[in-house]
């Protein structure tokens, strides 16, 4: 049997989309993502630069707003390594307020 006598055979030629054609963005999808996703106006921030506090270097780190308003996880640091403890709370504008902290403290 052939991969293509596998697929079905539900659209036509007539029925397949336009490589071309615009795509109407879905109203209800884009309240349901404004649901999901209510920090700021679209602007909420992500990236934030925050000094290591074991080896005192500054680094940019990378913030997802769509993980949710008040965040804690572990990164490690670009230069030295070592892990840190990221405290990151969005604020109702988008903005972000980001605390980095050793970890064996």
């Amino acid at each position: 049997m052939r991969f293509s006598d596998e697929l079905p055979h539900s659209l036509d030629d007539d029925a397949r989309p336009d490589a071309d054609a615009e795509l109407d963005p879905d109203p209800d999808l884009a309240l349901e993502l404004d649901d999901d996703f209510p920090l700021g106006d679209g602007t909420a921030e992500t990236g934030a630069l925050v000094m290591c506090p074991y080896c005192g270097e500054e680094v940019e780190i990378a913030l997802d707003p769509g993980s949710g308003a008040v965040q804690e996880y572990v990164e490690d640091c670009q230069v030295c390594c070592q892990p840190w403890g990221v405290a990151v709370v969005y604020h109702d504008d988008g903005s972000a307020e980001v605390a980095v902290s050793a970890l064996d403290a």
